[in-house]
């Protein structure tokens, strides 16, 4: 049996996967306001894991990203796991980091979907509490400080949701924060393969029972240590 932990901003996504590939994986959702504390997540992951809920699975699919070391150290007695070998859920939606870079050349953005807008602790929501505890100028001030050097709030059409309705919020914030707004295409192509099996190492970690998920799965190098740092006894 293969089990299924996703998170629950791309929930919308994830279904909308599933019901084209016709998977029947049982699936079990992490609330989103978790992405706010990546060692919480962690944690919450792991115990998902090792809850009753997955004793019987051979496989357990994480459907997040490295997800700032999130998924760092997650391991499975018995089952086999497997994770999108991508940054986070921008890029699995873009399909991939490489798509991610080019579209980085083009300026920073700061991507966004009706998950992501909707979402608990998504920037929007933020923004709103921010507003009604600190007014209209302090709340701008903080938020263009936090989004300095991004230069647009762009939109991630994944044919999924009704785009004129996500696009008109995210404008409308975005010309709040004085910034570009566009629409960029992004693709179901991973969760496709992911929720249909095909797991290839291109796009994939696969971990085998009992084995920890590391840094390098994910292909980053690890920072080696200058020579000023290295003591020599």
């Amino acid at each position: 049996m293969t089990l299924v932990i996703a998170c629950e901003t791309i929930k919308e996504e994830v279904l909308y996967a599933a019901d084209k590939v016709k998977c029947q994986f049982p699936i079990l959702w992490m609330p989103s306001s978790l992405h706010k504390f990546p060692n919480k997540l962690q944690r919450q992951l792991q115990e998902q894991i090792n809850s009753s809920e997955c004793e019987n699975a051979e496989n357990i699919l994480l459907l997040f990203g490295y997800c700032g070391n999130a998924v760092l150290g997650l391991s499975s007695k018995d089952a086999c796991l497997i994770i999108p070998k991508m940054d986070d859920c921008v890029s699995v939606l873009l399909g991939g980091n490489e798509r991610r870079n080019d579209l980085s050349k083009e300026g920073c953005a700061y991507y966004l979907t009706k998950g992501w807008m909707n979402s608990d602790s998504g920037i929007a929501t933020e923004y709103k509490r921010c507003l009604m505890k600190h007014g209209y100028e302090k709340s701008n001030m903080v938020f263009n400080v936090m989004l300095k050097g991004y230069k647009s709030l762009d939109v991630i059409n994944t044919g999924v949701d009704k785009l004129c309705d996500v696009v008109a919020a995210v404008q409308e914030f975005a010309g709040i924060l004085e910034l570009d707004c566009k629409v960029v295409d992004g693709t179901l192509d991973v969760l496709y393969k992911a929720l249909s099996g095909q797991w290839d190492e291109d796009d994939f970690v696969i971990l085998e029972p009992g084995e920890k998920v590391k840094f390098e799965h994910f292909g980053y190098n690890i920072p080696q240590p200058k020579m000023q740092d290295v003591i020599s006894i």
